[in-house]
């Protein structure tokens, strides 16, 4: 039976799955372009160096099954964007609700995480979020009409550009909803030891990491060197990015 898509409840599991038959032994590999380290689950499209692909079968939590990391000219001030790729297989809103069930069925790109891993870590391609780096988690709704957005680890909130706060428990409702259309560009920026989710360019959110003892002013990363880097899930997905000049 094909997977279906993912309902509200099932939005709550999200990072609680057993995922634990995913672990593969392999370390990333030097990419193409611009393309620092890419593991064996993504795929690089063969003749366009900013193209990815990953197949799996959970479209309603993330599971983490693949990672790469992009060169940027600065570790500390840069901006990566993402735009989901598919054509027929990659429908929102009223084009989704239009499609036959079958045809829903075979949906793709349903979760992505972007953000910012730290320098020196090594992505594995499995559970980076939980330690690599700080990242912004997409999930589609179920009708496809919004991605809900919280930040991993989940040890932090959201704010928007208005001063307005969002939870990053995927147990609590009100998680913040960006408006999902076709040709949606998205991405992080990372500027003055903050970080932001963009949406066609254009800031979104923040996100507000907790670093407990630690000396960092509210709304700072750690001072250290990071670069670009996505994680894709354990379900079908393509995509483009790239780190922008």
């Amino acid at each position: 039976v094909a997977p279906g898509a993912p309902c509200e409840q099932e939005w709550a599991e999200v990072f609680e799955a057993d995922d634990g038959d995913l672990l593969v032994d392999g370390r990333p590999t030097p990419g193409r372009g611009q393309v620092k380290l890419i593991t064996f689950e993504v795929r690089q499209d063969p003749e366009d160096d900013a193209v990815f692909r990953v197949e799996g079968k959970d479209k309603s939590w993330f599971l983490q099954k693949g990672a790469l990391a992009f060169n940027c000219a600065d570790p500390r001030r840069f901006r990566l964007e993402a735009q989901f790729l598919g054509g027929e297989t990659c429908r929102f809103g009223d084009d989704y609700a239009d499609l036959s069930r079958a045809e829903q069925q075979a949906t793709i790109n349903w979760l992505l995480m972007i953000g910012a891993a730290k320098a020196d870590f090594g992505l594995t391609g499995y559970k980076d979020c939980k330690s690599s780096g700080f990242y912004f988690l997409l999930h589609a709704s179920y009708r496809r009409t919004c991605w809900r957005i919280i930040g991993s680890p989940h040890t932090c909130e959201l704010e928007d550009v208005d001063g307005r706060t969002y939870t990053c428990n995927p147990q609590d409702g009100g998680q913040f909803e960006l408006p999902a259309r076709e040709g949606q560009t998205f991405g992080v920026e990372l500027c003055d030891g903050e970080l932001w989710l963009t949406d066609g360019g254009a800031r979104v959110l923040r996100g507000n990491w907790k670093f407990g003892e630690e000396d960092i002013e509210p709304g700072k990363l750690p001072d250290i060197d990071f670069a670009p880097a996505i994680l894709t899930p354990n379900c079908p997905t393509a995509f483009r990015a790239s780190v922008l000049p």
